[in-house]
């Protein structure tokens, strides 16, 4: 069967959504807010002077100068700098001072040795230590300033995810509250009378041949792995009327609306005519892609403000994956182009003559090294359970023949790294 003209290309479909997304906004968030966990940054983050801001002592011990340092030698410590102290002046030529880990080192000594090579002693009354070492080369236990970085330094670019390490790196150089991009807000919209809640015992009449709606809250997972904002999970009947007035109150408070089935050919398939009776513009309807054919959008100002993925769970995972995070990309500022990764097919797969198949797959490494991907089995776009497992998505060419074990292929991983 072949492929309706109407319908674009994998690459097409994500270069319209990768420029469909709304205009990239930056927020300030607070470093304790709960809400700043997994964000993007919006603006570098600069260091604000050298780091570390001195010669920082990395043991307990003694700070001195290396021409000093010789088996069995006696330094009298002329003072004891603790952390967080001026460390003054160095003490002359021949003594040391006594130092804590983390402490500034004084200019014009260059070690410091750890508490394990010295024994305390006294001369005349005065605190000394004596050395168990022969030598010490300069900057032994110093962790020098600036060596970590230069002030004005970008030390987190533009666009990376925020972790732990990010606020630890933000709280270090003064930032109260962290610029993040504002998340795009996407309203999930599932369809269909077969569906229902997760909690339903489906235990009436009819209910054998109903179905727990699944899509749902597995879309809100990925959108907010993906850096979306998630303002609502509905479900609407295959009724036009029904159909219209979700989507045009999920518009009104959202950037997209994501709706789930109705966008096939059946009569029953309602949401290309909402789209139409609330005066969006046609974008895309239909997509060379197994899973994802159904795949269709539509745009307001330049906008996608709606998409309409197919309603079989393996067919909007992928769809999600493959052109909602470009869209949601775009919004956050971020690269959309994802790059796929090229991996070695470890068995044969028969893919699809006349679309690109984009096949669930696992990643594994072979004993030599070489990155493998293993396509799973296949048995249609509703099966979820064979997605157990699995790591990403291969992508394979439109052709007759078997894609032999050996070739390499492309895969995009489910998650972001």
């Amino acid at each position: 069967m072949s492929e309706s003209p109407a319908a674009v290309t994998l690459d097409q479909g994500r270069a319209a959504f990768a420029a469909g997304g709304p205009e990239p906004g930056t927020e300030h968030v607070a470093l304790d807010h709960s809400d700043l966990h997994r964000r993007f940054l919006a603006e570098p983050i600069l260091a604000d002077r050298d780091l570390p801001p001195f010669n920082r002592a990395t043991m307990d011990g003694i700070a001195a100068r290396s021409t000093d340092v010789r088996s069995n030698a006696v330094l009298p410590i002329a003072q004891t700098i603790a952390a967080g102290r001026s460390p003054g002046p160095a003490p002359p030529p021949g003594q040391a001072v006594a130092i804590a880990t983390g402490a500034a080192v004084p200019e014009g000594l260059d070690v410091v040795i750890e508490k394990e090579r010295l024994t305390h002693e006294s001369i005349d009354g005065r605190e000394a230590v004596r050395l168990f070492m022969d030598e010490a080369r300069p900057g032994r236990s110093i962790h020098p300033r600036g060596s970590d970085a230069r002030q004005g330094d970008v030390l987190v670019r533009p666009g990376v995810r925020v972790t732990p390490v990010v606020v630890a790196i933000a709280a270090t150089i003064g930032t109260v509250r962290m610029p993040v991009r504002v998340r795009p807000r996407i309203s999930i919209l599932t369809t269909g009378d077969e569906l229902r809640p997760p909690e339903d015992p489906l235990d009436q009449d009819g209910d054998e041949v109903r179905i727990r709606n699944g899509n749902g809250p597995m879309l809100a997972a990925i959108l907010k792995e993906f850096g979306a904002e998630v303002m609502a999970i509905d479900h609407v009947a295959d009724d036009l009327a029904a159909t219209t007035a979700a989507i045009r109150g999920r518009l009104r408070h959202s950037d997209l609306v994501l709706t789930v089935g109705g966008v096939s050919a059946g009569d029953r398939d309602f949401v290309p005519q909402a789209a139409s009776g609330l005066g969006l513009e046609p974008g895309g309807r239909g997509v060379r892609v197994q899973p994802g054919r159904p795949l269709s959008w539509w745009t307001r100002d330049g906008r996608i403000r709606l998409a309409g993925l197919p309603g079989n769970p393996v067919s909007a995972l992928v769809c999600a994956h493959l052109f909602v995070r470009t869209w949601i990309h775009g919004g956050l500022g971020l690269e959309t182009d994802i790059p796929w990764t090229p991996r070695i097919l470890a068995a044969d797969v028969r893919p699809n003559p006349h679309r690109t198949a984009c096949r669930p797959a696992s990643f594994e490494f072979a004993p030599d090294g070489r990155a493998l991907v293993r396509v799973a089995g296949w048995n249609g776009s509703g099966d979820l359970p064979h997605l157990v497992g699995t790591h990403g998505l291969a992508r394979l060419p439109e052709q007759s023949e078997v894609v032999p074990a050996g070739s390499i292929v492309d895969t995009l991983a489910w998650s972001l790294p």
